[in-house]
């Protein structure tokens, strides 16, 4: 495990699990937040590029895949 990863499970400690189960509905609230406010030029552009970028990632992941079931773990 990384550095980072145990620093923040020593800072998390018991309510890591929290954290967890808050994660997905503070990610939906700030994706309908998204889609309602009016966003500026600069952050469309910024949200666009992490898109295709993460898209990228995933393809040439899948590209480099010997067996179908190692892209799941």
């Amino acid at each position: 495990m990384s550095p980072f990863v145990q620093r923040a499970q020593a800072l998390l400690g018991p309510h890591a699990g929290m954290f967890k189960a808050l994660g997905a509905p503070i990610f939906i609230v700030m994706v309908l937040a998204m889609m309602v406010l009016p966003l500026p030029p600069f952050m469309l552009d910024l949200f666009f590029t992490f898109n295709i970028a993460m898209a990228l990632m995933v393809m040439m992941v899948a590209a480099h895949m010997v067996r179908p079931l190692a892209f799941a773990a």
